[in-house]
């Protein structure tokens, strides 16, 4: 043995005696954060689809409760990942009923620290858009819109938003669906922020369009180089659904210079492909992930886009890469690009049972063998159903990601954070 292989094992022991933590490997769950790297909320039933951190680093997970009545969730968890005894009533949890069947679908911090949630109200009479904002401490905040809610239909009977995102300005754009019941439309809402709709975009706040001829949706929402917005989802091509992107002026026109007439469909396999998740990079790159059908499983689906919409042949196999994990049915919902350009998507994947999947790629598209085991990390919580849908990165670069871990037949509302390097 070298001398300074043997200087090294001789730190290495010492290192243990001491009884200090070696440095862990990228991928690996934040002991820091309540002791194992997990935590859970809402014990008698929740989902979370969605995640955000205030400038404080506190995490706010939504989603819905999954009880008798289904209401708006938010958890907010402190740094350490100790609830926030100041969100809510004491134990870091806030469930808003809005006056029907409620679920929240993404989650949105403006620049005051004041919390945005969108998603739908349900009730025997259709659904509508439905958007809530929250103050620092999880209360109804009344300046929006008179009693802190606002909710939008298209003329037809059933809408719902699963995205929001905040402009410059300070306003709120959601982005969903419209339908008849029969087939439906992508559609978005854009409200000022004291919660009226912004007469300035689209029809009167409102902007609807075919991207098919049958069923789209808009499933997530970024805007981009001056104002302009990115929405992405699925549309179908002979009712089978495939990845779709399309980019809009900042009044709600189709910016007919991005992709094809300002639309973008993928086929990534002979199946049907949704995408549920969108980012874009420094360069303006656009990377959607989510679930390919490939000959009867569910795999994870990722392209990425130029910043014109079209496809970047540079990654993976001419723009596409697919993520085969086990022949059951896996989906990608969520993602995030790290500083140093490499790509983290999170989601639902299976092995003895569905985890947590947290998967990261290099800039070209591969499997980046750096983090967890060649690129891979699986989570579980109760060692039962989990599904990871949201991620969001902490100025120091480590991944939080939320879902929701079943615990035998009732599922709650679940968050983990990993180390990044």
């Amino acid at each position: 043995m070298r001398r300074s292989a043997i200087a090294l094992a001789s730190v290495a022991l010492f290192v243990s005696a001491l009884g200090l933590p070696a440095r862990a490997a990228p991928g690996s769950l934040d002991t820091f954060f309540s002791g194992d790297g997990r935590q859970t909320a809402f014990p008698n039933g929740a989902t979370g689809y969605a995640v955000a951190i205030d400038k404080q680093g506190r995490i706010v997970v939504a989603g819905y409760t999954l009880t008798a009545k289904t209401d708006f969730a938010l958890a907010r968890f402190l740094p350490n990942g100790n609830p926030d005894p100041d969100f809510g009533g004491g134990d870091g949890r806030v469930t808003t009923n809005l006056g029907g069947t409620d679920y929240a679908f993404d989650v949105a911090m403006q620049s005051d620290g004041k919390i945005v949630v969108a998603g739908e109200r349900d009730k025997a009479s259709g659904s509508q858009f439905a958007v809530v904002r929250y103050g620092i401490h999880g209360v109804v905040d009344k300046t929006f819109s008179k009693d802190g809610m606002s909710f939008v239909g298209f003329g037809k009977k059933y809408q719902g938003a699963n995205a929001v995102v905040i402009g410059a300005a300070g306003n709120i754009l959601l982005g969903g669906f419209t339908s008849n019941g029969t087939l439906s439309r992508w559609a978005m809402a854009r409200f000022t922020p004291g919660g009226a709709l912004d007469t300035t975009f689209g029809n009167d706040g409102k902007v609807s369009i075919d991207t098919s001829p049958t069923d789209e949706q808009i499933e997530d929402l970024t805007l981009v180089q001056n104002g302009k917005i990115v929405a992405a989802g699925y549309e179908e091509a002979s009712l089978t659904p495939r990845f779709s992107i399309a980019r809009f002026q900042s009044g709600g026109k189709l910016d007919k210079a991005f992709g094809h007439d300002g639309v973008n469909t993928v086929d990534l396999t002979n199946g049907g492909d949704i995408g549920y998740g969108l980012t874009k990079q420094s360069d303006g790159k656009l990377i959607l992930v989510g679930y390919a059908d490939n000959g009867g499983r569910g795999d994870w689906g990722i392209v990425r886009f130029g910043p014109k919409g079209l496809l970047d042949k540079s990654f993976g196999n001419k723009g596409k890469v697919i993520t085969h994990v086990s022949d059951a049915y896996e989906y990608a919902y969520g993602v995030a690009v790290q500083t140093n350009g490499k790509i983290v998507v999170v989601g639902r994947a299976v092995r003895t049972s569905a985890a947590f999947g947290v998967f990261r790629y290099t800039v070209k598209g591969k499997l980046d063998g750096t983090f967890g085991h060649g690129g891979k990390v699986f989570t579980d919580f109760f060692a039962d159903a989990d599904t990871a849908r949201g991620i969001a990165l902490q100025d120091n670069g480590k991944i939080v990601v939320a879902g929701d871990a079943a615990k035998g037949a009732t599922s709650r509302m679940a968050v983990a954070r990993y180390l990044k390097s």
